[in-house]
């Protein structure tokens, strides 16, 4: 076999010691009671041209770490339909755009004030201005925050945050290469009409391409080829938004939110987890590839008042936003800590200026530093920010989603002969609340058709689990004929559901202490219940026989 080329051994052995440091340090991190992103990020630092010099970055890195935050949002994206989306308010999408435009100006003001020219002093602001969505939302769903009010609310602002890259490197081009406004029109122009033509592309692609290729039989036979297709979406999507000016990891959340309206929804999201789980601890890791402690250290006065000023600042101009279009004070707060660092699409306009001279080396270097240390202490105020709104619980406050009924919900997994039948039975019992889960297209079609809320997708799989949200549901009835899947869905389930009720089918006698000791609560035992029913059968001719 031929060696590898320098280039790719390079990259490779750059990938591998941060990855192996992330690894080492991210269960250090988790051992300290800590998030896994605060070890990554010093990984990053350790292994650095800071540190140690082992990995001084490149484009190879910077590509994968790119993917890493797109593929983040895309996962997330899934759990979005369109019309959970719209459930987050447009007050929220206000709020972004104010938030972008009032921290820029606050930062500006406080640049001039100490001294920088004009056009540097927006130059900072417009960096300042962007928080980190893949920090954010990672931490987020790391503690289930996601969907509660100050999680929505700070999931409007990100996005709004990332529709503004665009305009916000155009303005800064304009002020560091003087006046150039019929190119910045053009190109806004030209992003404007590229971004029409992605999401109607993505529309297509989902409305009419999408459920054939899944139901394909192909499909159904090889999973494989599910992770290949999802994996396609998600960088696709990516490459797409660049293509046209956007931000890749915006292009990818809106194809998520697409596809997360798709009854195939969780089956994506699953297969395309471990590739988001590879990719975004290269991004954090990259992140902290810029960090220089010896000059921070050296510069140490000046680095403490940069992050204290954005962490302060941020956090209380985002809530002060949030309270002028009406939020409640405590998911204001909350929201505003979320968003109190600065942003990885700071580093683009960072660049930008720093090109452009606008900012000189040292300035850049505080920036870069004072943008790992807020990052740093995200996890912390993501932390605090998730206390601070269960102080004040503020129903109605945020628009919700959907709210939960109040009647047993029951999962069921499979939908061959025996859970349809179980459905039919509940529902004649008078349950109304039921949830399929079925990995395969047409016997799901055939769940859909008989009313039943769908999830195409493997219920062996943790996310598909966690999208289905069975720790809300009252029982789960696992149906499915195969020994093995049977056994391992009712040992995941109760691992993260703990409280839930489990009926689990047993198609041999032998296997009925298997599936109790697996975690559920009841097993219906096939071979006994055949037994029983033919007894029963025989009893009924016997006693007919006797009576004439």
């Amino acid at each position: 076999m031929a060696s590898l080329p320098a280039t790719m051994h390079d990259a490779l052995a750059a990938i591998l010691l941060l990855l192996s440091a992330a690894l080492v340090l991210g269960m250090l991190a988790e051992r300290l009671r800590q998030t896994a992103v605060l070890g990554y990020l010093v990984a990053g630092t350790v292994v650095g041209p800071g540190v140690l010099g082992w990995v001084r970055g490149g484009d190879s890195i910077d590509v994968l770490a790119e993917l890493g935050a797109a593929t983040l949002l895309f996962s997330i994206g899934t759990e979005f339909s369109l019309a959970r989306l719209r459930a987050l308010g447009t007050r929220t999408f206000v709020a972004g755009a104010l938030q972008v435009v009032a921290t820029a100006g606050a930062a500006t003001a406080l640049c001039m004030g100490l001294g920088l020219p004009a056009r540097s002093a927006f130059a900072v602001g417009a960096i300042v201005s962007l928080s980190s969505t893949a920090v954010v939302m990672r931490l987020l769903i790391e503690q289930r925050s996601l969907d509660s009010a100050h999680g929505r609310l700070s999931l409007g602002v990100l996005l709004t945050q990332d529709l503004a890259v665009v305009p916000l490197v155009i303005a800064v081009t304009m002020v560091s290469d003087g006046p150039a406004q019929d190119g910045a029109v053009t190109q806004l122009a030209r992003t404007a009409g590229g971004a029409v033509l992605l999401v109607t592309g993505f529309l297509l692609l989902v409305r009419l391409v999408f459920p054939r290729v899944m139901r394909g039989a192909a499909m159904v036979r090889n999973r494989e080829l599910i992770a290949l297709f999802s994996t396609v979406c998600a960088v696709g999507s990516a490459l797409g938004a660049e293509a046209v000016g956007l931000s890749g990891a915006l292009g990818a959340f809106v194809a998520g939110v697409l596809l997360g309206s798709s009854p195939f929804a969780a089956q994506v999201r699953a297969e395309v987890a471990p590739l988001k789980t590879l990719l975004l601890t290269l991004f954090f890791a990259a992140v902290g590839l810029a960090g220089d402690p010896a000059w921070a250290w050296a510069n140490l006065g000046a680095v403490s008042g940069a992050v204290v000023a954005v962490a302060c600042g941020k956090a209380l101009v985002a809530a002060l936003v949030c309270r002028m279009v009406g939020l409640p004070s405590a998911v204001s707060l909350a929201a505003g800590l979320c968003l109190a660092q600065i942003g990885e699409f700071s580093f683009v306009i960072a660049e930008v200026a720093r090109a452009g001279r606008l900012v000189d080396e040292g300035t850049h270097r505080l920036i870069v530093t004072a943008t790992i240390g807020s990052l740093a202490l995200s996890p912390f105020l993501v932390s605090a920010a998730r206390r601070i709104a269960r102080l004040r619980p503020q129903p109605g406050a945020m628009p919700a989603v959907p709210a939960t009924e109040d009647a047993p919900r029951v999962v069921i997994v499979g939908y061959g002969p025996a859970g349809r039948r179980a459905m039919e039975c509940l529902r004649a019992a008078g349950c109304t609340r039921i949830d399929v889960i079925e990995s395969n297209p047409a016997l799901a079609a055939a769940a859909v058709t008989d009313g039943a809320r769908t999830h195409v997708g493997d219920a062996g799989r943790l996310d598909v689990l966690e999208h289905v949200g069975i720790r809300d549901a009252d029982v789960v009835a696992v149906t499915t004929a195969d020994l093995d899947a049977v056994r391992h869905v009712t040992a995941l389930v109760r691992s993260i559901a703990p409280r839930t009720r489990i009926v689990a089918r047993a198609r041999y006698s032998s296997t009925v202490r298997d599936m109790a000791v697996a975690g559920a609560d009841g097993v219906v035992d096939e071979e006994s219940l055949v037994g029983d029913r033919i007894a029963a059968d025989a009893r009924g001719f016997l006693q007919a026989s006797s009576a004439r």
